[in-house]
């Protein structure tokens, strides 16, 4: 249903026009220039509904509100438990593995493709830093708060003959041993970063572990975020699967770089097309169901893969938030020209499509529903500024 908003005009010079109801076109094609590096955080056990929007996650919600921050509202998980899925997001197929029991001594190391032989077979590179890990190459089932269920990448690892598809331990390293802040640079090609069950928001709908789990991710990685606008990389936010009784395994998976083009996206995909995708961004082979799989390709900008990140320059604000019958989006100083300014909602579904001059421009909401939508405000290719807000009609 199409809301019926209204036109007002302000002192200060701002219009909003008639609203035009848009959907953004997709690219139908992967950035130019692939990410110099791809960094992939896997939470654990949560749905998408309890972590977007939710104020046990706010460093999670602030990523997703970035203008290069693309959020995937209708993501999905394979199945349960865990180890199946990380095993799918890796090569494509659960190798049999239907539990989160470790594979039997002598059916392993698998010879099957996967995301870390495809990269060193053309010549780049991977690695899965694991939080708790003792020690490179560890095999055990378990040391501390680290559970291999959660490694995929250690069931490839040789410490003899190399065979197909498979690596030596070096792959297979603990989180100590991911670059700091001043050593970005030296990241691999693909990497995989899997927190401790701890930290990982393993303990299913406890908000408490919702939080750790985010102040984790902020504490160990907004510096990688910061670097990868000026660094060519894609940092990849997912998680392995939903809460158990969620029949749709619905899960929040975040694109964020410079070569990504903001926005929510709903179309249906899962851990097989997150997969294909970053196959794809660095022409490799296709592992397991990969192969059938189509990449994302809707998400990316469609000149030189690079964009800028919002310009500082202008600071906006919603008044009032929450807001009942109407909303006004309020800039720290006159705009230069006209600005495009885009609303949605938490499915990604467009509200509609204004333009903003001046300082001011306003939105009746009476006609909304009550919840949680999303602005941005951009000016050709440049973003502005971009945020959310609430409307309560109570």
């Amino acid at each position: 249903m199409t809301h019926n908003l209204h036109i007002n005009r302000f002192i200060s010079g701002a219009l909003l026009l008639s609203p035009l109801l848009f959907s953004a076109a997709a690219s139908a094609q992967l950035p130019s220039t692939p990410p110099s590096h791809i960094v992939v955080l896997i939470e654990e056990n949560h749905s998408y509904s309890s972590i977007y929007g939710s104020s046990s996650a706010p460093n999670i919600n602030a990523l997703a509100a970035l203008p290069n921050a693309a959020v995937f509202s209708n993501f999905h998980a394979i199945t349960h438990p865990s180890q199946p899925n990380y095993l799918q997001l890796y090569s494509g197929s659960n190798q049999g593995l239907t539990t989160d029991n470790p594979p039997a001594s002598g059916t392993y190391p698998y010879t099957t493709a996967n995301m870390g032989a495809e990269l060193i077979g053309a010549g780049k590179t991977f690695i899965t830093y694991s939080e708790d890990m003792p020690s490179v190459g560890f095999d055990g089932v378990s040391s501390g708060y680290y559970v291999r269920k959660h490694n995929p990448c250690a069931d490839w690892v040789s410490t003899g003959t190399i065979g197909a598809n498979q690596y030596g331990p070096s792959v297979n390293q603990p989180l100590t041993s991911f670059p700091v802040s001043t050593n970005y640079a030296s990241l691999p090609t693909v990497s995989y970063v899997v927190p401790n069950d701890l930290d990982d928001m393993h303990d299913g709908v406890d908000p408490t572990t919702i939080t750790n789990g985010d102040t984790w991710m902020f504490t160990h990685l907004d510096t990688l975020r910061q670097w990868a606008m000026a660094n060519n990389t894609l940092y990849i936010l997912t998680f392995d699967e939903s809460y158990d009784t969620d029949p749709n395994n619905q899960i929040l998976t975040i694109f964020f770089g410079p070569m990504v083009k903001g926005g929510m996206y709903n179309e249906n995909v899962n851990l097989y097309n997150l997969l294909r995708t970053m196959e794809d961004l660095y022409g490799l082979g296709h592992a397991g169901s990969a192969a059938t799989a189509t990449p994302i390709t809707d998400c990316w900008l469609s000149t030189t893969g690079v964009n800028s990140a919002v310009n500082e320059n202008y600071s906006f604000r919603v008044i009032p938030n929450p807001a009942s019958e109407m909303v006004t989006f309020k800039s720290d100083k006159p705009l230069s020209g006209i600005a495009n300014v885009n609303i949605t909602d938490v499915t990604g579904r467009t509200i509609g499509k204004y333009t903003m001059t001046g300082t001011d421009m306003s939105v009746k909401t009476s006609d909304f529903a009550a919840g949680v939508y999303f602005y941005k405000v951009a000016n050709n290719n440049n973003v502005l500024g971009q945020g959310k807000f609430v409307i309560n009609h109570n």
